[in-house]
Order: structure tokens, then C-alpha cells, then sequence
């Protein structure tokens, strides 16, 4: 081994060594004068793009990593993206990603970075603007879990921002999908929010929260926001159930011997549109009456309370700002309460649900809201408190004379008391007293505030007026007359139904004969009689008009017999125009020109004049032989 060695030392010596020689000066030097070719792939340009504001745009696969990144830049970028995306009209390629899209924006309800939060909030706005509900609705639920984890979270920063997730969904989903889904279960969150269970033996089984550890908001401020967001949930339910308690009209065919008549022979697919109590042999009205229950017995002393809170003593009758607005979300959630449980009772044919509200909370209602004797009402606001603007969403305080308060205030009375006793004749002659007064400020009213003055009236003039025409006669056939004066004088507004709502009031005084005398007949209905023709003139007319009419041509009354007398030319020429609407919209034309033309019949007798000879010769020119013949027929009877 040792000769080996040295053999190979031998020949490492004999290699050639270099001695360190230097390049001469001048090449030691890189070129740069060779070309080189971009090397371009064209679909990472297209997912590597720019917007116009210099920020990257992601592809949808980037898109949806980043909406579940670590981080809190990433997270913002991601839902900007989406944003973007759907602003340029790029929200199709969207529709076979939206169960991930909606996991990853809808998280963003629970992150902790307050701006994330708003991100994900203007996201949600942009994207349910964009699709159309049948796409949203197989993910709603997505939606509706994060929004009340946010609604029960420990933080109160992400309780106070899960209100404006819910306005985005009250603002961008349908009320039927909003409703059907998860109104229920967010109206207990809602209750959660604002109180805690008691463990004590009380009836009323929820106190108020007291600290909510909301910053510089102050307990009454929150309470409303959440009672706020509570009343628009009822208000999608009470839009559900007035849909549904309508009835699809049945078809009528009618059998004429010269024409070819076609029915069906098969019959088609008939789908089940029973709900879930019906298919499992269950009673619904046990399931939803229950609820309904519940929701009244945890939210009726809540309310009572929270109004507690903020009410000014009797010495100082005046409201804040803050018990201003409290009182108005407080009187509007008890008036949607009262509805629901309307609606209930006209679907099963039962008054058990309100026959124990009123037992357990009328007496308290008049306690806490109007005091003995009505000592309490009206309520007013400070002056010079007036709200500044806000982007808070949700009704206004009501103004200095808080009048939207004082006439939900009304209604509610009448609901927990329709028998009233001799004793409260003072308070509902205050009450009665009231409306006569914001009758006269009528011209000066929005239209929202005369259609609840008219609401406030019903309830007054027709629901309980058997019994108040007892008690407090004159002030509310006073009542009657100034809103009679103010209809006739055109007082109430067109807009919004309000005129026709106080015309279908005053029919169905006419059509109960007993209140229609109590109050005077003809002699206090005068001004209203002589006018009411003068609606056949209009380019519609309602069912309920016409049905009114009709009645009072069957009691013989002369004042409303003569007036239409007086116009009958103008009336039986303007027929071809009239159209009718309400239960009788879509019948035949000619039916309802003939329930027009009946309304002479009884008329004839007093046509002095021959008015009706003049507008029989008016129909024959223009050319209307139907309703001529039909006309002629009529007069000839008797």
C-alpha cells in the first residue's frame, strides 16, 4: 500500500500548476449586447390583472383561499375582489361557487377586526343585490347561522355589528324567504339581546340587561336599535300572513249553448302544499299559537319595562329624544303583536290568544301608558331636541307632538279594552278628543301619519263604537262629523290609500243599519251622501263602494237616491270607463255595469226630472245597446 502512495504523489507532482497570471486589461469585461425573449402565459396575466385603483385582482380560486387567510389584509382584499367583480357584471361565473362564497363572506359577521367586519357587511349587500332570490335561497341558511352566532357572540362589539347584517337581509331579501327561514329563531336572539333569564318563581320569566359593556352607547340608545331591527322582523311576518289568509280566486265558467265549451279532462299534477303539521297528522294550531304565545309573554313585559325606564315623572310630562324614540319602537311592536295575533285567530276561527292577553296585561297597559283617567296622554316631546341626521336605520322619534306614539296609543287601547265600562268614560272621551284635535292639523300631515289617524279612528268609530255611542256619545259622533267634513272637503290625501281607507270606513258604518241610525242617519251622513256618487264619476270604483250603495238603496235613502239621481247622466255615460276594484276585480265588465244600472231601480221614484230618460238617450247614441237594453229593462220593472 505504501508504493501506491507514493505513485500518486508522483503524479499530482507532475501536474501543471498555474502560476496566477492576470487577463490583459480590457477583457475582463460581461457582455450585454445579446437579445433576449419575454416568456409570456397568457392565463397568468388574465388571473394576475390590475384594477383601477392598483389593486390586484384574484382569480376565483385565489379569491376563495384569501377569504379564509390568517390574515386581516388578505381577508380584505379577498371580499374587495368579490365586490369589484360583481359591480363589473361579472357575478355568472359566481352561481356553481356560492356555498363557498357565502361561508366566506358571511364569516366575516364574526371576525374581530371591526373593518373586516364592515367588509363582509358590503359584500353580502352587493352580492344578494345582484343574484336573484331562488339563487340565494338553497344558502340562506348559511346566512342565518352566522348571523345569530354573531347576534349571541360574547363580544358586544360583535352583537352591535351583527344589526347591520341584518339590515342588509331586511333590505335585500325577500320577506316571505326571510320569514319562512329563520324569523323565529331570531326573534328569540333579538330577546337575548336585550335581557337574560330569570331563575326565580315570577311569571315574567326575563329581566332587562343592564351592562351591556356597549362603550359610549347608552343602555336605552341600544335597546332601541335592537327593538328597531325586532320591529321590521314582526313587520316581514305580519306581510307573510296578510298573503296568505288571501284566497286564490275560483274560476267561474259559464255555459253558453251556441258556443264550444272546454273543460279539463285531466287533471294536473296537484302539488302538496300542506305543511309540515298536516303531513306528520299534527294540529297546527297548537304549534303556531304556541309560538305566538310565547313570543307575547316574553316580549310584553320587556317592552312595559324598557318604557319604564325612560317615562318622565307627572310633574314633568315632556320626553327626550331617547324616550321619544323608545316609546315609538315600543307602541309599534305592541301594534304588530296585536296583528299577528289577528291574523292567527281569522286563519283558525278562534279569540283565545287575545282573550288571555287581555286578561294578563290590559289593566297594566293603562297603568304604565295612560295612568288614571288618561293623565298621561298626550305625549310631547321636548322642544328644540329635534334629531339630527343619522345613518341609524329606522323610524324617527315622531316630532315634537309625537303623534305616531299617541295614535298607536289609541289603538291600543281600544285592543285591550273593546268593552270599555262606564268608569273609563272619561279616558276614552280624552281619547276620542285627541283625534278630533289632530283632525283640524290634518292638511299639514304626511301621509303615513293620516293613514294611522284613520287606523286610530276605526277601532273608535265602528269596531267598539256599539259601546261607546254608550258612553261617550256626543264626542264621538263629533268625531264622525269632522272626518266627514274633512273627506267631503278633500282633506285627506290620495296618496298612500288614505282617502279610499276613510271612504271604506264610512261604508261599513252605512252597511251596520243599527250604528248607522245611532248616529244620526241621514241627517249626519248628509254631506257624505250627497257626495258619494260623484265617485261613480272616477276612473275606479271599490268593491266596498258599491256594495255601500247598494245598501243604502235598499234601505230607501232619499239623500243619497236623489244625489245620484241628479247625476245619473253623467254617471250611466261614464260607465264604459269605470272599472271596479277589490273582491270584484277581473269579473265580467258588463256584471259590474249592471250592479251600477241596479242602483236606479230603486232610484226611479224619485226621478222628478226624467234624468233617467235623458241617460237612457245618451247610452242609445253612443252606441252601448248592452247596456241600454239593460238599462231600459230595469226602469220598466215595478
Amino acid at each position: 500500500m505504501g508504493g501506491h502512495h507514493k505513485k500518486n504523489l508522483r503524479a499530482e507532482k507532475a501536474k501543471v500548476k498555474l502560476k496566477g497570471a492576470k487577463l490583459p486589461k480590457g477583457l475582463n469585461v460581461t457582455k450585454t449586447d445579446f437579445k433576449v425573449r419575454k416568456i409570456e402565459i397568457r392565463e397568468q396575466l388574465k388571473e394576475s390583472s390590475y384594477t383601477e385603483t392598483g389593486l390586484r385582482q384574484f382569480n376565483l380560486k385565489e379569491t376563495l383561499s384569501r377569504l379564509k387567510h390568517h390574515s386581516v389584509k388578505f381577508r380584505q382584499d379577498a371580499l374587495r375582489n368579490v365586490r369589484d367583480s360583481v359591480k363589473a357584471g361579472s357575478a355568472d361565473h359566481l352561481i356553481g361557487h356560492l356555498n363557498d362564497l357565502f361561508q366566506g363572506i358571511a364569516a366575516g359577521a364574526l371576525d374581530m377586526e371591526r373593518s373586516a367586519r364592515q367588509e363582509s357587511f358590503k359584500t353580502l349587500d352587493v352580492l344578494l343585490e345582484a343574484l336573484q332570490p331562488s339563487a340565494v335561497a338553497p344558502f340562506f341558511h348559511v346566512i342565518a347561522t352566522y348571523l345569530r352566532c354573531a347576534m349571541t357572540h360574547v363580544l358586544p362589539a360583535i352583537q352591535e355589528d351583527s344589526l347591520l347584517m341584518l339590515d342588509v337581509l331586511l333590505q335585500r331579501v325577500p320577506p316571505a324567504l326571510l320569514a319562512e327561514r329563520s324569523a323565529s329563531v331570531i326573534i328569540g336572539n333579538f330577546i337575548d339581546m336585550i335581557s337574560r333569564s330569570r331563575h326565580d318563581n315570577e311569571r315574567a320569566n326575563r329581566t332587562l340587561t343592564l351592562n351591556l359593556g356597549q362603550g359610549k352607547q347608552t343602555t336605552v340608545k341600544w335597546r332601541t336599535k335592537v327593538l328597531i331591527r325586532l320591529h321590521q322582523i314582526l313587520g316581514t311576518l305580519v306581510h307573510q300572513g296578510g298573503k296568505t289568509l288571501k284566497s286564490s280566486p275560483s274560476r267561474l265558467i259559464k255555459f253558453e249553448e251556441n258556443l264550444p265549451q272546454f273543460y279539463n279532462v285531466l287533471a294536473p299534477h296537484r302539488q302538496d302544499l300542506r305543511d309540515l303539521h298536516a303531513i306528520l297528522n299534527e294540529s297546527s294550531l297548537s304549534a303556531e299559537g304556541f309560538r305566538l304565545q310565547t313570543y307575547v309573554e316574553q316580549l310584553m313585559p320587556l317592552l312595559q319595562d324598557n318604557w319604564l325606564e325612560v317615562r318622565p315623572q307627572i310633574q314633568q310630562p315632556l320626553l327626550s329624544q331617547d324616550a321619544a324614540a323608545s316609546l315609538h319602537v315600543v307602541v309599534g311592536l305592541m301594534t304588530l303583536l296585536w296583528t299577528l295575533i289577528g291574523q292567527h285567530e281569522a286563519a283558525n276561527n278562534t279569540t283565545d290568544l287575545s282573550e288571555w292577553l287581555r286578561t294578563n296585561y290590559a289593566k297594566k297597559f293603562l297603568l304604565n301608558f295612560l295612568d288614571k283617567d288618561g293623565a298621561r296622554f298626550p305625549y310631547q316631546q321636548i322642544p328644540g331636541t329635534a334629531k339630527k341626521a343619522s345613518k341609524e336605520k329606522g323610524p324617527a322619534d315622531g316630532g315634537e307632538l309625537c303623534l305616531p306614539q299617541n295614535l298607536g296609543i289609541v289603538q291600543l287601547t281600544c285592543h285591550f279594552h273593546p268593552n270599555p265600562t262606564q268608569k273609563q268614560g272619561q279616558l276614552f272621551g280624552h281619547l276620542v278628543n285627541y283625534l278630533q284635535q289632530s283632525l283640524q292639523h290634518l292638511g299639514s300631515l304626511p301621509p303615513e301619519q293620516q293613514l294611522q289617524l284613520v287606523e286610530a279612528q276605526r277601532p273608535l268609530l265602528l269596531e267598539n263604537a256599539r259601546v261607546l255611542l254608550d258612553i261617550v256619545p256626543e264626542p264621538l259622533t263629533n268625531l264622525l262629523t269632522a272626518s266627514i267634513q274633512a273627506y267631503v272637503g278633500q282633506k285627506y290625501t290620495t296618496r298612500e290609500g288614505v282617502a279610499t281607507r276613510v271612504l271604506s270606513l264610512f261604508c261599513d258604518i252605512i252597511e251596520r243599519a243599527d250604528l248607522y241610525t245611532r248616529y244620526g242617519g241621514a241627517e249626519r251622513f248628509g254631506p257624505f251622501l250627497g257626495y258619494l256618487p260623484q265617485l261613480l264619476l272616477k276612473p275606479t270604483v271599490g268593491e266596498g263602494t258599491l256594495r255601500a250603495m247598494a245598501t243604502l238603496c235598499r234601505q230607501l235613502n232619499a239623500v243619497f237616491m236623489s244625489a245620484l239621481i241628479q247625476a245619473a247622466p253623467e254617471v250611466v255615460g261614464h260607465l264604459g270607463k269605470l272599472q271596479v276594484t277589490g273582491e270584484a276585480e277581473g269579473e265580467d265588465k258588463f256584471e259590474n255595469q249592471k250592479r251600477v244600472l241596479n242602483l236606479f231601480y230603486y232610484a226611479r221614484d224619485l226621478d222628478k226630472q226624467r234624468k233617467l230618460e235623458q241617460a237612457l238617450k245618451e247610452v242609445e247614441q253612443e252606441g252601448s245597446q248592452e247596456a241600454a237594453s239593460y238599462l231600459k229593462a230595469v226602469l220598466s220593472l215595478g
